[in-house]
């Protein structure tokens, strides 16, 4: 099957380095330093994973989505699927959430919240007894009422806190598209899935709450006492604990103090309007007693929203946070509220003036868990510099930060959380009994299968860490016969411990940094590094390796700079396609089996452009985990009709749409040829909606040359040029999708965006830098200055100093420089540029006034050569 070409070793098998003397005792008090967190992935590809629980012998279970129950078993270091229950899985409806009872050990009791199948719109909070193989005996402990004519918005996250109480998140299951991203309060009749005052702001509904009981041990519960409403008023229900909330999609109770956390997602205005009230802003949310958290009322620290008469377009009285009335047509409890509570924190979708440090762009606010180190007794435990912290993540914007907080819940202190490590939509973060911090990622593709859908682990070493694991690879996919290369020579070890690398392969193990292969047949294979030092750490590492089909080549050649615009800017450009088996652009591939756009994002957050969205399924990463590519393309012809023909055929017609539904489900054949459709049954009718309109939105997209010349005339914001192509597969391997993609950056550039930086923080309103003096040094990654004549520095220095732009370190050779004298306002400074090269670079800031505040930058501005 394989032919060992050899594993090169640099000198020896072992690489030895120095050693770095005895270790040190860590202080508690200390923060630690990044470096002693490791993310370690134990398996990708995961499809909606969504809540996560660890067993007592250290064993993950999770819940995704469409029903499954995965385990991860670590004595084999193997994903299986534990047992699965049939799901309502239209919208967001599924698998929502899971937990351990907290005598799990003794009685064997996990709870579900889920969305059953049928007629009956209803979530389920339900009782298993768990055993190694499987789930049985479900008791329907508690039903909550739903719609499901609309989306959105379902909470599911299951929580046990002090006294065996159980929290449970639920959304306020209302259609946020049709209110402009403002307070959806639509009274119309017939509109109460418009209308968040049916369930976030309704007494007498559970829906947009979270509710805390006490399970029973014959699967009924009772209701504790300090829940928000005590009297057996009708019209209030008495499991509510926490009411006004939006989607409160993840949640943790402290073990300690009995204090709830919630992250809540907000809506998605962009802007305050006279008319309506507050812009969309997410929130992370305390609560140290029961209360009333305002939506949709209110957002953030209580800003009010306006009635508002969706028929006349007419604007009320804005709502009074100390008395909330809820006057709704669809409401069944009381018309007085309790008064509003603010959130601890809140921020936009642009930079926020009083929270700084999460940045701006796309938003969805999460709650992870809350630490105490005595409650662990593993040597491997997190440090006690943790004791009483909270963490909280944000899905989108990809940030961790463990928040210290005072007697009433408010932010004392922001400990970035591994800052320097991606990942990729957090959805759920859990403690395991050894006192390690184990998490799942959701993954960057709406509703689908994702690679980068993963488990771990952030794995923290108090004492020697472990190896660091660095590779570049070659030939991960192609043609046969495949040389493979994995180069892991440049792995570290912090402690400078002596490390071995082990490499497996279909029962096979050599040693050696630099690891290669020759493929001779096709197929899937997994070859896995473990690295290890010689104090008993290790790191492990899989990659996966297809032969047998040569990925395409993609590549977009832009004349001139490739990392900025500015207004104006005429950017020439083409795309050029090549396939081994396939052939090459003109020569056996058509321009309409390429996809190629150019857009344009607002924001100069690139992560805008996966921001939080509207929640619908996308149709076109539907197409891509399904078989369609098969037999059809979105240009050009296949075995069947390319997308863009069924869209020019359908989108015009009525009840077009209802019946390419049908048939993408039930399949059928006859209209385009002998060549039959294959049946769908497992997708939903929300899933191939979803396919449907991506297909009827072709009609409606203008289509752009793959030669040309763009003229860039928005002022701010990101370009992105985006290409990518799908090769026909060979034989039994699946079709390779290859895109590329270039983004052009606005050529004015806000300095608080750095990559790297040393000294100097963001000013008070998160932009521009202060704090700046003697050797302070910032910078950005892989920046072209082909085309550019100078960079222009706005800032106000009280001393004298020099500013010079480095290559590659802050060490690196000198690309200009400009000396600066004191000013008592904002004025220009210029380098001149004398190298074209890209490279990362580095402002390096040096001053006679070493223990001085130099002073401020503002903004800087690549200017181009006229």
């Amino acid at each position: 099957m394989i032919q060992k070409i050899g594993v090169i070793a640099s000198c020896f098998l072992l690489l030895w380095r120095c050693s770095g003397g005895q270790e040190e005792q860590l202080d508690s008090k200390m923060p630690p330093e990044e470096n002693r967190f490791v993310k370690e992935v134990f398996v990708d590809n995961l499809f909606e994973p969504t809540e996560l629980e660890i067993l007592p012998n250290g064993n993950l279970l999770f819940t995704q989505r469409r029903g499954a129950i995965k385990r991860y078993d670590f004595k084999t270091n193997k994903l299986s699927l534990f047992d699965s229950i049939p799901v309502h899985s239209n919208y967001e409806d599924g698998l929502m959430g899971i937990a351990l009872d907290p005598d799990f050990a003794i009685n064997k009791w996990l709870y579900l919240y889920y969305a059953p199948p049928g007629d009956v719109p209803v979530h389920f909070l339900s009782r298993f007894d768990y055993a190694s193989s499987g789930l049985s005996n479900e008791k329907i402990i508690l039903k909550v009422d739903v719609q499901r004519d609309e989306c959105c918005h379902t909470g599911g996250s299951i929580e046990f806190g002090p006294d065996r109480l159980l929290y449970l998140s639920t959304g306020d299951d209302t259609n946020p598209f049709d209110s402009d991203g403002y307070a959806p309060i639509d009274g119309r009749s017939d509109r109460s899935a418009w209308d968040a005052r049916k369930s976030s702001a309704n007494t007498n509904d559970l829906r947009g709450k979270i509710l805390r009981i006490k399970p029973q041990p014959d699967g009924t519960y009772t209701v504790p006492a300090g829940n928000l409403f005590e009297d057996e008023d009708p019209l209030t229900r008495p499991e509510i604990y926490v009411m006004g909330c939006r989607n409160p999609y993840r949640i943790a109770v402290d073990s300690k103090r009995g204090w709830l956390f919630w992250g809540d997602v907000g809506p998605d205005a962009n802007n305050d309007k006279e008319s309506r009230g507050p812009r969309g802003h997410d929130e992370f949310n305390v609560a140290l007693e029961a209360g009333n958290f305002g939506w949709p009322l209110f957002v953030a620290d209580n800003k009010p929203y306006r009635a508002f008469d969706f028929e006349t377009n007419a604007s009320g009285d804005f709502f009074d946070p100390e008395v909330p009335v809820n006057n709704s047509l669809y409401n069944t409890g009381l018309d007085t509220l309790p008064p509003a509570n603010p959130a601890k924190i809140y921020y936009p979708y642009a930079n926020s003036d009083i929270f700084p440090l999460v940045k701006s762009g796309g938003r969805n606010a999460m709650a992870g868990p809350v630490y105490y180190s005595d409650e662990y007794v593993s040597g491997d435990k997190y440090s006690a510099f943790f004791d009483g912290r909270v963490f909280y993540f944000d899905w989108m914007r990809g940030f961790i930060f463990s928040l210290e907080l005072d007697g009433s819940g408010n932010p004392t202190d922001w400990y970035p959380f591994m800052p320097s490590t991606e990942f990729n939509n957090l959805i759920d973060m859990s403690f395991g009994p050894d006192g390690q911090l184990y998490f799942i990622e959701y993954g960057t593709g709406w509703f689908t299968q994702n690679k980068n859908a993963r488990l771990g682990r952030l794995k923290y070493t108090g004492g020697n860490r472990p190896p660091i694991i660095r590779t570049k690879t070659t030939g991960l996919k192609g043609t046969l016969p495949l040389k493979v290369v994995i180069d892991a020579s440049a792995s570290e070890d912090y402690d400078n411990d002596q490390l071995t690398f082990n490499w497996e392969l279909d029962g096979q193990v050599f040693q050696g940094e630099i690891f290669e292969y020759e493929f001779l047949k096709p197929g899937i294979f997994y070859p896995k590094l473990t690295l290890k030092d010689n104090k008993g750490n290790k790191t492990i590492e899989q990659f996966v390796v297809e032969v047998g089909n040569d990925p395409p080549n993609v590549e977009i050649v832009i004349d001139g700079n490739r990392t900025f615009f500015w207004e104006g800017r005429e950017i020439a450009y083409s795309v050029n396609v090549s396939d081994l088996e396939d052939g090459k652009l003109g020569d056996g591939i058509s321009e309409e089996e390429i996809d190629f756009d150019i857009m344009h994002f607002q924001s100069a957050d690139r992560a805008e452009t996966l921001g939080h969205q509207k929640p619908v399924s996308n149709g076109l990463a539907l197409i891509e985990s399904l078989d369609c590519k098969s037999c059809h393309k979105i240009e050009g012809t296949s075995i069947g009709p390319s997308y863009r023909l069924v869209a020019e055929k359908y989108h015009q017609q009525n009840d077009a749409k209802n019946y390419l539904i049908n048939k993408i489900i039930n399949g059928g054949g006859g209209v385009w040829g002998e060549q039959a459709m294959s049946a769908h049954p497992e997708l939903t009718t929300q899933d191939a909606t979803s396919i449907v309109d991506y297909i009827f939105s072709l009609a409606e997209t203008e289509e752009v040359p793959l030669t040309g010349v763009y003229k860039a005339v928005k002022p701010d914001g990101n370009y992105l040029f985006t290409a990518s192509y799908t090769d026909r597969g060979k034989e039994a391997l699946r079709p390779i999708s290859v895109a590329n993609n270039i983004w052009l950056q606005h050529n004015l550039v806000d300095p608080a965006n750095y990559d790297f930086v040393s000294g100097p923080k963001p000013m008070n309103n998160g932009r521009g830098l202060a704090n700046i003096s003697n050797e302070s040094r910032f910078g950005f990654k892989s920046i072209d200055l082909k085309g550019i004549e100078s960079v222009i520095i706005n800032l106000r220095f009280g001393y004298n100093a020099t500013i010079s732009l480095r290559a590659d370190e802050p060490q690196g050779r000198e690309i200009g420089n400009v000396q600066v004298k004191p000013d008592k306002s904002f004025s220009n400074v210029a380098i001149e540029i004398n190298d074209a090269a890209v490279s990362d670079l580095y402002f390096v800031i040096t001053s006679g006034e070493k223990n001085e505040k130099l002073g401020a930058i503002k903004s800087i501005v690549y200017q181009p050569k006229k």
